[in-house]
């Protein structure tokens, strides 16, 4: 892929510009805030889209290269694949997707259209997305002004190339952090106080208090039971003591009928004792015996003696049976004041047991809550360990099928760098980048100078492009040399060269330096001049 023509109507401070660009090497030459940087920005918005959002940054790209005035902010890049096939894109970056043309026709729909950025043209042209054509192809200054000051840095990108293919993941940190936040996000039996240990914690808890909570929601269908058992029981009594007070109504309806009989036996007892007198009276008149009242009297007697005993029979009984029944009706109307007074207790509890039981709906509830949660937690760590074991295939397939090449890239890269001083170096998962030195023995990279660990980076960084695209894609180097000596860019120069790389190099600078060294090296190139 080879962009032959770049137009910006109105990007940041820049205003109707175009540049034209050749095969190989192209310095684009300025000043330093010349517009350098927003070339390179340019390019990389108007094949991918310029993001909205500010992704870590103060302020979006969008509103950061919006021009200030509100003039058109447009531009179109004209460019060729592999396959000779010319493209223009056209984008106005106040929309989502810009237009495609091939032969000054709109092809616009023959790419896939993503919700979010628009129409994916590149990806699907060269195979890799915007943030790996960013890590690969587009280098700048303060990537390597990183390794001047931090040699490890510098050293864990070179690992990262070899062992991911981009020298912006290490697989070891990528896995740890995947295992940091999974122990933070859910956690392990072993941990404390992380997610699933508190949710499991308070299931149990909870479970624990809705046993003793169901244990009263047992009690609670006992007291109704034994509720509806003293209702009946009540009913019973008191159906009981009506019938014992109607039988009290009886004895007492006896009672007056004996009264009334024995005032009429007493009449009638008296009568009979005055005819017996009189008959008696008669006889003696009559007859003159005397001795005949002396039967008569007896007979009276022994009459008045039997009515007395039965009437003294008669109101014995009367009493007996009323004190009788007054007694067992009162021996009932104890028990139902018994009775009345556990079902006033069984009343007091019910109302005690039937908070109890709201508050044990509740917790079936916060149950219910809890199991949702852990259900996240489960499926969420389910996503974890999907995500480790493809992040783990992943490298196997790196390290089975890629990493043998870049290593081997890099042991080229390194041999021709330092004029085969150094031949064999070997990447450690755990220990990082080694070099064979002289003696035979290996020792960590990050003891070479500083200036032969860059120039290994970038040439490697070159050489792996080949294997992560589709197309043999520009490579742009944004003050990439600047804190390299004299020596060194001329190494990298060469290299670059010697390799016959069949790529299109856009060196954008603000000094002359890569022209000398060119121009000495009778080596070709483009070069535009921003200040003209």
């Amino acid at each position: 892929m080879k962009i032959d023509a770049i137009k910006i109507n109105g990007f940041g401070k820049i205003k109707n510009k175009e540049i034209e660009l050749k095969d190989g090497i192209n310095i684009i030459y300025g000043e330093n805030e010349s517009g350098k940087s927003t070339i390179l920005k340019f390019i990389e918005s108007i094949l991918y889209g310029i993001a909205k959002n500010k992704n870590g940054k103060d302020i979006p790209d969008f509103d950061r290269y919006k021009p200030w005035d509100n003039s058109e902010f447009s531009g179109k890049i004209k460019y060729t694949l592999d396959n000779n096939e010319q493209y223009e894109v056209f984008r106005d970056f106040k929309k989502k997707s810009p237009i495609i043309y091939k032969a000054n026709e709109d092809i616009s729909k023959e790419f896939a259209i993503d919700k979010a950025k628009g129409i994916r043209f590149l990806e699907e042209q060269i195979g890799i997305d915007e943030m790996s054509f960013c890590n690969t192809v587009m280098m700048r200054q303060q990537e390597v002004k990183l390794g001047k000051t931090d040699t490890d840095a510098m050293v864990q990108r070179i690992s990262n190339l070899v062992s991911s293919g981009d020298d912006t993941i290490s697989f070891k940190k990528s896995m740890d952090k995947l295992n940091k936040l999974q122990n933070e996000r859910i956690g392990t039996e072993r941990t404390r106080q992380k997610p699933i240990n508190v949710v499991i914690s308070n299931l149990n808890k909870l479970e624990e208090q809705k046993q003793k909570l169901k244990e009263c929601q047992e009690n609670s269908v006992h007291q109704e039971t034994e509720k509806e058992q003293i209702k009946a029981k009540i009913t019973e009594l008191q159906e009981k003591k009506q019938r014992l007070k109607e039988s009290k109504q009886v004895v007492n309806d006896d009672k007056i009928k004996n009264i009334e009989m024995q005032l009429k036996m007493k009449s009638g007892i008296g009568m009979m004792l005055v005819l017996i007198l009189i008959l008696v009276l008669l006889l003696v008149i009559v007859q003159n015996k005397l001795f005949a009242i002396i039967p008569a009297i007896i007979l009276g007697l022994n009459i008045f003696g039997i009515l007395k005993i039965r009437q003294n029979t008669r109101m014995g009984n009367s009493n007996f049976d009323i004190s009788k029944i007054e007694k067992e009706i009162e021996k009932i109307e104890e028990e139902i004041s018994h009775l009345q007074f556990k079902n006033h207790i069984l009343d007091s509890e019910k109302a005690n047991l039937d908070e109890k039981l709201e508050q044990l709906a509740r917790i079936e509830e916060e149950i219910e809550e809890q199991n949702c949660i852990k259900e996240e937690l489960v499926s969420l760590n389910v996503s974890f360990e999907i995500a480790k074991e493809c992040l783990q295939n992943a490298y196997d397939e790196m390290k089975h099928h890629l990493s043998p090449k870049f290593e081997q890239k890099l042991c080229e890269i390194t041999s021709s760098l330092t004029n085969e001083k150094y031949k064999n170096v070997v990447v450690n998962d755990e220990k990082g980048l080694y070099i064979e030195v002289e003696n035979g023995t290996y020792m960590p990279v990050d003891r070479l100078s500083i200036g032969t660990i860059d120039e290994m980076y970038l040439a490697l960084r070159l050489s792996i492009l080949a294997e992560i695209s589709k197309e043999k894609l520009p490579i742009f180097l944004d003050e990439t040399f600047a804190f390299f000596d004299e020596n060194r860019l001329k190494n990298i120069l060469c290299y670059l060269q010697d390799q016959n790389y069949d790529y299109q190099i856009l060196i954008f600078t603000c000094s002359n330096r890569e022209e000398q060294v060119l121009n000495r090296l009778k080596i070709e190139y483009h070069l535009i001049n921003l200040e003209n």
